[in-house]
């Protein structure tokens, strides 16, 4: 008689986690998941009642881990650093996951990741010994969760370095108001930017897959089968809200490289640039982050625009290698994505001033 392997569940859990992070959420089936593991999709489900409770599950392995060892870790900030970037180094899948993929989880369980998420924060906030140990403890957070949107090979003992600059950099003293919008908006004459709009809104806070055209025709005041006069489909939307963001974010790149004072200047003025556009375009940050990788002309114009990043940081300081650039790059870009996200946040100058700091650190 075959005896199933004690660790079969973990097993399942960590294939799970790879290819969801690896190829999307949808891409993947049960039985993908199954023939990594090297059994029969019908055994899967003994473990799982289908693909929504293995993400909700891959999810709540890796939170366990983390609070856990946050648990363990010897007070201050070094055991907290330690603890910290060790785990998300070994759980590198869990940043996009929770990003990408938290749509498929329900409202309740959303609520208490992000309480979960919360109150790690919270538990990093309480080792520093700085002004504003909460927006730190945030702006480190995101850095370590940025790993899981590249595969450069960094050390924990590098990442916790990258932090250090953000718990040493000087904040500003003026506490800036967040960015509200204005008291008389001005609605678009033009339908086809109405619809642009509204797609764009509905697909950052509910995912493409969860949005149809009938929600995009009421959201833009329009009747449905409008919409297909200005786009032939959904996907068609969603290639144009992602182009608009990427076309946007190398037209001021070009602009700056062909402008700059030298590496180091280009390096400042990208960033900053980055950051204003975070900041006043939320919705198509949030959509660079949960649907490019359904466009694969869009997820390789991203890639190329933080190569070009990598480029600046290598010829500014000619010591690090590519992998140490190209983690300082993605951890600036992720500290930005993620903070101007909250809306309370958004707009805060001190945003910029982490990101600056981990690019020379």
């Amino acid at each position: 008689m075959v005896t199933r392997p004690r660790d079969r569940r973990q097993q399942v859990l960590a294939a799970a986690a790879r290819l969801f992070w690896q190829h999307g959420f949808h891409r993947v089936g049960m039985s993908d998941i199954a023939a990594e593991v090297g059994i029969g999709a019908s055994a899967l489900y003994r473990h799982f009642r289908g693909k929504d409770d293995l993400l909700a599950a891959v999810v709540d392995e890796s939170l366990d881990w983390l609070e856990a060892v946050l648990a363990a870790a010897p007070s201050g900030v070094e055991g907290t650093m330690t603890a910290v970037s060790e785990v998300v180094l070994a759980r590198r899948e869990f940043g996009v996951l929770w990003d990408r993929e938290g749509w498929h989880l329900s409202l309740e369980q959303r609520r208490t990741i992000r309480r979960r998420l919360r109150i790690g924060v919270e538990r990093v906030a309480q080792s520093l010994v700085a002004d504003q140990p909460l927006l730190r403890a945030r702006a480190i957070t995101a850095l370590m969760a940025s790993v899981s949107y590249h595969r450069y090979d960094i050390s924990a003992a590098e990442l916790r370095r990258i932090a250090q600059a953000m718990i040493a950099v000087e904040l500003p003293a003026v506490v800036a108001e967040p960015v509200v919008e204005g008291c008389d908006p001005q609605p678009v004459v033009s339908r086809r930017e109405a619809v642009l709009v509204a797609a764009s809104r509905l697909f950052a806070s509910r995912g493409s897959a969860s949005v149809s055209i009938a929600d995009i025709g009421e959201a833009a005041g329009i009747a449905a089968p409008t919409v297909y006069a200005h786009f032939v489909s959904k996907q068609d939307l969603v290639v144009a809200a992602l182009s608009r963001g990427t076309e946007s974010m190398w037209l001021s790149l070009h602009n700056i490289l062909r402008t700059a004072d030298g590496p180091a200047d280009a390096l400042d003025r990208a960033i900053g640039d980055y950051f204003s556009f975070a900041t006043a375009n939320p919705d198509l940050v949030r959509l660079l982050l949960t649907e490019v990788l359904n466009v694969e002309t869009q997820e390789r114009t991203r890639r190329e625009y933080a190569q070009e990043l990598v480029a600046l940081v290598q010829r500014a300081r000619p010591a690090v290698s590519v992998d140490f650039a190209g983690t300082v790059v993605l951890g600036a870009i992720g500290i930005i994505n993620a903070m101007t996200q909250v809306a309370e946040l958004r707009g805060r100058p001190e945003i910029a001033v982490f990101a600056r700091a981990i690019l020379w650190s």
